[in-house]
């Protein structure tokens, strides 16, 4: 969980493969489940100063205050960026000034706080589900192929984790845990590398502008694909072009 305790800041923040544009106030809040890719920039380029505290907490203790408040099966939080929840910001603050207080009173205190945040997080940002419903340990094999070929199919477009995770019936961090289990790459990186893999047999094999090329494989426009394409190969898309012809 992170909550921001500094000023306002203009960030793309990308959780798992959606990328949301945020204006972040004082006290807003990023619930990112364990497993779940989570990585921010700046929206214009500019330097962003931000200032989050960072918490941490185990499965356990969630699904020990989701028990505490009355639930009954197992608990599981929903990943969340820029969102605003009243009573996280409140403690998240009072959690803060209280680190500083190094005395027996100051950590009993902080105690005290800690679990009151843990169980403001269980409210407001779980999703329940009973025992009877609990989704499954791995992907079967026709699972996983059946998420393949609709990112295969599916790669000029928009795909989502939640697009993926419709097609096997799981959750969305359920699903992003198990297709990492099954692949070794979390959906956003499994989803981009074959976009990588599509736009390099048309560099190579087409006479596509690499603008067509971006817009086939799914990238926003010749920029995107370019900044991937350099960060994946060490060079632009028309030195990968030129090297793969021998010019």
């Amino acid at each position: 969980m992170f909550v921001n305790v500094g000023r306002p800041y203009r960030l793309v923040e990308t959780l798992g493969s959606d990328e949301h544009a945020t204006a972040g106030l004082p006290g807003d809040t990023a619930v990112v489940p364990a497993g779940l890719d989570f990585a921010v920039r700046s929206r214009d380029a500019t330097p962003q100063h931000v200032s989050s505290l960072v918490v941490a907490v185990a499965p356990e203790v969630v699904d020990e205050a989701f028990a505490a408040g009355g639930g009954h099966g197992t608990a599981e939080l929903v990943p969340v960026v820029g969102t605003r929840s009243p009573a996280v910001a409140a403690l998240a603050a009072l959690l803060l000034t209280g680190l500083a207080d190094t005395s027996g009173h100051g950590r009993l205190a902080l105690e005290s706080q800690g679990t009151a945040l843990v169980a403001a997080l269980v409210r407001d940002h779980t999703g329940r589900r009973s025992d009877a419903t609990r989704e499954p340990a791995e992907l079967s094999r026709g699972q996983l192929a059946r998420v393949v070929r609709h990112v295969e199919d599916h790669l000029a477009g928009r795909l989502t984790v939640g697009d993926l995770a419709a097609l096997v019936r799981v959750s969305e961090y359920h699903f992003s845990r198990l297709f990492r289990a099954a692949t070794g790459s979390s959906p956003h990186q499994y989803v981009l590398g074959r976009r990588l893999a599509r736009a390099h047999e048309l560099l190579v094999g087409t006479d596509l502008p690499v603008a067509a090329v971006a817009a086939r494989c799914g990238f926003a426009d010749q920029s995107h694909l370019t900044r991937h394409v350099r960060r994946a190969f060490g060079a632009t898309p028309a030195v990968v072009r030129s090297a793969a012809r021998g010019r």
